[in-house]
């Protein structure tokens, strides 16, 4: 973001009046510095401002003093101006932390032209509240504001404000810009709201369809939860070639997935029919009946509103706001075990839900690091660590919306502590934070409600849509604290089921016409979206979203026209690949066998397991570690019904990982009359896809063996075969 200069005016023209508590007096003078005006070293977090009114800047050092953030102010006049700064003291009611400890985390100072305000920032009131700073001398009218950090735990600031006369803002008022006039409108054929991996998808499969789109991300990168700035790993069915394109290529708390977020933003780039905004921050819908006319977001790099306009919308903002704004069915919470008879649910209805998670690591420097967050160990409840995953886990029974910064700041200080306690010992004293975010890793929040709402029977029954447009294999994967002494540390609870399929139904709103679901707001229970939240699975949708759309622009349908005119089909077709009852006309004379068809035998300690990231034939794939392969075998009866030349493919399940998996070469052999072909598959290439492996003459009653003992690798693999014509 480039520093700006903020030309004061009369108080009227210079701030929201959605702001204000009450008008301010015809001419007294007003300059407010919004947060996202500022550039330097601290971060704007954007998360929370449909709560809080507006953007902060945070500056999230892991306990490092961040440099300061600096925006150029146009005063009226030069003389003497009050100074108000919007901040928050962080640390919970209660902590018992005295406020005038030289320590206490999140103190900073303001700095007008060099001079400090007399106020140290962020030790006072527990919630967003303006605080005086005193009165200031300005030499000239254009000054300098500065933002200095203390101690880089977490201070926060969300605006300054110059004033003569009375202070004119509610104690608590934030600057919001979002009430003031539209400043630019532009009109598209699909915006997409949400610039996570499943808006990123959907955008590009509207694109590639030949539609004009809008994708819009309230973050300065895209990938949502995939990001370099929150690193989850992505995990999940990845099916689409969109899916492996705009997917993360790295795992959890790596901090290469930068490499994955500019390969993703240049890809967009590309895009001819992809218009890309960054840090635009959706925060409201334009309604005409029971359709979105406009989006209506705040450009944060420039600070104004803007409207994009558009014949359909999808939400892949994750919390469902665009829906929310729209008027969207929603839910929030658990259903009752009764409601839709799930037997994982409770037995009442509640506020639970999965929580969210923030995800962090220490690297080891070469030299002993200092780092103590006394205030911090506390709230760690005795735990001494030095990395988190994904069972840093709060919020289960908090509203992630509503209360998300609280959410966020506990787990913080649950891995201060944490970290603070391991730090006193000897072994950790070279050990420093490098991987901290300060965004949430949220996994449910809203789920917009369409004409079908995914449950736990769909994924227990394997339930065979024929209306499907994506599939999953992650189990149903739901979370639960372990102790309640220590509620940010959580265990999952994983049944796992097969292959399931869910329908194009859950991915359009019930009652907004014109609203796509994408990501995990999509229509399901609370216990129907554990199986599909991951996100790989989720960017399915996108894609089914995104061809979707294309397709009602050519007819002018509604989504739901679009499966009432018996179109789905066609929308099966466009995706590829093959779904219930409509199998992919590309493979029309292919004949697989798998490890689960009568017939396929195995000699030795298989086992027989589904595979939560799919990539498999069928619903499972069979495994057997080399140590127990003497003798091993598995024998497939190869699908040939008369002579001739034939190509042979291979598949096994997707690994995230080859090494871990353990997959590598292994001994084949493929028998036919007299005549043995033996070779060796390495089955680390193209794990998750067909694979070719070469050209046979083969005649009935051809067999293939796959040969664990023949194999250098770890464990060896037999999942799906495929006899094609040679051409």
């Amino acid at each position: 973001m480039a520093m700006g200069v903020l030309r004061a005016g009369f108080f009227a023209a210079a701030c929201c009046a959605s702001a204000l508590s009450a008008p301010a007096a015809a001419g007294q003078a007003f300059v407010a510095v919004y947060p996202q005006s500022f550039e330097g070293g601290w971060k704007l977090d954007c998360q929370f401002m449909d709560v809080m009114g507006s953007p902060c800047l945070l500056a999230h050092g892991m306990g490092r003093p961040v440099p300061d953030s600096r925006a150029v102010v146009e005063l009226p006049a030069a003389g003497r101006w009050r100074v108000a700064v919007r901040a928050k003291n962080w640390l919970p009611e209660g902590c018992g932390y005295p406020a005038s400890a030289p320590d206490y985390p999140g103190s900073f100072r303001v700095l007008v032209d060099g001079r400090a305000l007399a106020t140290t920032f962020g030790r006072g009131p527990k919630r967003w509240s303006w605080e005086d700073g005193g009165e200031v001398d300005c030499a000239s009218r254009r000054v300098t504001v500065a933002l200095r950090d203390e101690d880089g735990f977490d201070g926060r600031c969300a605006g300054v404000v110059f004033y003569r006369g009375a202070f004119p803002l509610a104690p608590d008022a934030a600057l919001d810009v979002r009430g003031e006039a539209v400043a630019d409108r532009s009109s598209y054929d699909l915006v997409v709201v949400g610039g996570g991996v499943p808006g990123c998808c959907a955008a590009v499969a509207a694109a590639r369809a030949d539609i004009r789109v809008a994708l819009v991300q309230d973050r300065p990168v895209l990938g949502g939860n995939s990001s370099s700035e929150i690193r989850v790993w992505s995990a999940g069915e990845r099916r689409h070639p969109i899916v492996k394109e705009m997917r993360s290529l790295f795992m959890n708390r790596d901090a290469d997935n930068a490499v994955s977020d500019e390969t993703r933003l240049a890809k967009l780039q590309r895009e001819a029919n992809v218009s890309l905004f960054l840090s635009h921050r959706v925060f409201a819908a334009e309604r005409d009946g029971a359709r979105i006319r406009a989006a209506k977001a705040v450009d944060l790099a420039r600070n104004r509103v803007v409207a994009f306009e558009g014949r359909y919308f999808a939400d892949a903002t994750g919390d469902g706001w665009l829906g929310f704004y729209a008027g969207a069915d929603y839910r929030h919470g658990r259903e009752a075990k009764y409601e839709y008879g799930e037997s994982f649910a409770p037995d009442a209805a509640d506020g639970g839900t999965l929580g969210a998670s923030i995800m962090w690591k220490s690297s080891e420097a070469n030299v002993d690091v200092p780092f103590a967050a006394p205030w911090a160990e506390p709230y760690a409840c005795g735990k001494a660590v030095v990395n988190g995953e994904w069972n840093w886990e709060y919020g289960l029974d908090r509203d992630v919306i509503a209360e998300g910064e609280q959410v966020r700041d506990r787990l913080l200080l649950a891995i201060y502590g944490a970290f603070s306690n391991a730090k006193r010992e000897k072994a950790n004293s070279r050990r420093v934070l490098t991987t901290l975010p300060f965004l949430l890793g949220k996994r449910e929040s809203r789920r917009l409600m369409g004409d079908w709402i995914y449950k736990q029977q769909d994924v227990e029954n394997l339930v065979q849509f024929e209306d499907a447009v994506a599939t999953g294999s992650w189990s149903i994967d739901l979370h639960y604290v372990i102790d309640p002494k220590v509620p940010f540390l959580t265990r999952c609870v994983q049944p796992h089921y097969g292959r399931y399929w869910i329908p194009y139904r859950s991915i359009y709103s019930r009652n907004v016409e014109n609203l796509f679901l994408v990501g995990r707001c999509f229509s399901c229970t609370h216990v129907g979206l554990g199986g599909p939240r991951v996100i790989n699975t989720l960017s399915q949708l996108g894609v089914a979203a995104g061809i979707a759309a294309a397709m009602c622009c050519e007819r002018g349908e509604t989504p739901r026209q679009l499966y009432a005119n018996g179109r789905v089909r066609e929308l099966q077709r466009r995706i590829g690949g093959d779904w219930p009852g409509n199998p992919d006309p590309a493979m029309r004379d292919w004949a697989v066998v798998d490890d689960e068809d009568p017939g396929v035998s195995f000699v030795g300690e298989w086992r027989h397991g589904f595979e939560c990231n799919g990539g498999q034939v069928g619903n499972r794939a069979s495994s057997i570690p080399s140590k127990s392969a003497a003798g091993a075998r598995a024998e497939y009866p190869l699908p040939v019904a008369r002579a001739g030349r034939y190509r042979l493919y291979g598949n096994t399940p997707w690994f995230w990982s080859v090494e871990r998996s353990g997959i590598g070469e292994v001994g084949v052999e493929v028998v036919s009359g007299a005549c043995t072909n033996s070779f060796v598959w390495n089955q680390a290439a193209g794990n998750g896809d067909w694979v070719d492996l070469g050209e046979f003459s083969l005649q009935p009653g051809a067999q293939l063996l796959v040969l664990p003992e023949k194999s250098s690798a770890e464990r060896v693999y037999a999942d799906g075969f495929a006899v094609v014509p040679a051409r």
